[in-house]
């Protein structure tokens, strides 16, 4: 087949120019078919394969420009690009949308959505039913519509390491930064006051999932009521392991930090503080951290 045997194309509708008379759309319901009226779910009755001679009745023409009209209205929609919004009558009449059907959005424009079961009778949007968006300007936009950017080719794909990749008219420009938990980097924090025996020591930690490989800076602080001549330690611990350690004299606060690569999956950041006091002080005991995708 070839583009030029493509047949022409509606621009006016067939009976577009008739009259009720002589047009019947939309066909009737059935209600007349004794009458030798056609209609779409009955088509032409058996009355109208009957010789008029023998008590049948001729075809009415209005019927036939009817019939010809409804389908000339749905080539024109096809041929016009038009793509259906979703019809709760018509899901239910049909028995549901099958699926990779595609249906416009009834409120956003250049918003498509794509059927992802068969017999799909829910309405897409709505959380759990059996729909995902689709069309490209839903996820990815270029510069045209804006002066202030080129008409660029933007290439999007996984790198072999596990990392997005930007391209641009072929030029590589690097790690796309990938979102996690919500936020392009997440942190947390929490402080803690209590007493210290004599020579006691406590522990305070947070745990987070890395959704990507990525650095974790974590960063331990404490104040104390009163030392003197007391020794002080303060380590910061990442997923076991003691990174940063300190340990002073006559100091009432200090504070320890360090930053290290960890994999995906569950960290957990951590800070002890010990002493040395006769006194059992009180302590004023916090720790942060920060998280970025590498």
């Amino acid at each position: 087949m070839k583009l030029s045997d493509f047949a022409p194309q509606f621009p006016v509708l067939w009976g577009s120019s008739g009259t009720t008379t002589t047009v019947q759309y939309p066909l009737l319901s059935g209600t007349a078919l004794a009458t030798g009226r056609a209609s779409i779910a009955s088509g032409f009755p058996a009355v109208n394969f009957t010789p008029p001679a023998a008590g049948g009745v001729y075809p009415w023409g209005a019927d036939w420009n009817g019939a010809l009209k409804t389908f000339s209205v749905s080539a024109q929609n096809y041929e016009s690009g038009v793509v259906p919004s979703f019809s709760q009558d018509f899901a239910n009449s049909i028995g549901g949308y099958p699926q990779n059907s595609v249906v416009s959005d009834t409120s956003t424009a250049g918003l498509f959505w794509v059927s992802t079961a068969d017999a799909n009778v829910t309405p897409p949007g709505v959380t759990g039913t059996a729909w995902q968006k689709f069309g490209w300007n839903q996820f990815v936009k270029q510069g045209w519509g804006f002066s202030n950017f080129g008409n660029n080719a933007i290439y999007l794909g996984w790198r072999p390491d596990g990392n997005l990749g930007l391209g641009v008219d072929s030029t590589d420009v690097g790690n796309v930064a990938l979102q996690g938990a919500g936020k392009l980097a997440q942190g947390g924090w929490t402080e803690q006051y209590y007493t210290l025996p004599s020579g006691g020591s406590k522990t305070i930690s947070l745990t987070f999932t890395a959704p990507v490989p990525g650095y974790v800076h974590v960063i331990g602080s404490a104040n104390y009521s009163a030392q003197n001549s007391n020794q002080t330690n303060l380590t910061v611990i990442v997923n076991g392991q003691s990174l940063s350690a300190d340990q002073v004299t006559g100091t009432t606060a200090m504070t320890n930090h360090s930053c290290v690569a960890v994999a995906a999956g569950s960290v957990t950041v951590a800070s002890y503080c010990g002493t040395s006091s006769q006194n059992s002080p009180n302590v004023g005991h916090t720790l942060s951290y920060l998280f970025v995708p590498s």
